[in-house]
């Protein structure tokens, strides 16, 4: 995936998937990465990241720029860019250096925008 480009879940990249996969744990992917899979767990990306539509994450996600089509529940956080696409839901909290809502996304909680997300 390039830095400059929007993020395209059908890039190459690390993906956890299957129809029916849940995970109990924490997963942490030290590359670019794709969610298609139920997480009981916080999820940590090195890199950009997707959680796919059909994903549902119970913790909270973080990485570097992210692509919300799916559903999480503890909050996400940023290190560059996060967009909320129409039909994604994001609750309690969303920190990012950018934010992009599509119309028809769903998001409640604390909001945080800007260079620094420290403190």
């Amino acid at each position: 995936m390039e830095t400059g480009k929007e993020i395209n879940p059908k890039e190459r990249a690390a993906s956890l998937a299957g129809h029916g996969l849940q995970i109990f744990g924490d997963v942490r992917l030290e590359q670019d990465g794709v969610i298609r899979a139920k997480v009981k767990g916080n999820v940590q990306a090195s890199g950009k990241l997707v959680v796919a539509k059909e994903a549902e994450i119970s913790g909270a996600v973080s990485g570097g720029d992210i692509r919300l089509e799916g559903k999480v529940e503890a909050g996400l956080q940023g290190r560059g860019r996060v967009w909320l696409v129409a039909q994604s839901v994001l609750r309690t909290r969303c920190a990012a250096k950018s934010l992009r809502i599509e119309p028809g996304a769903d998001f409640r909680g604390e909001l945080r925008i800007g260079e620094s997300l420290d403190g």
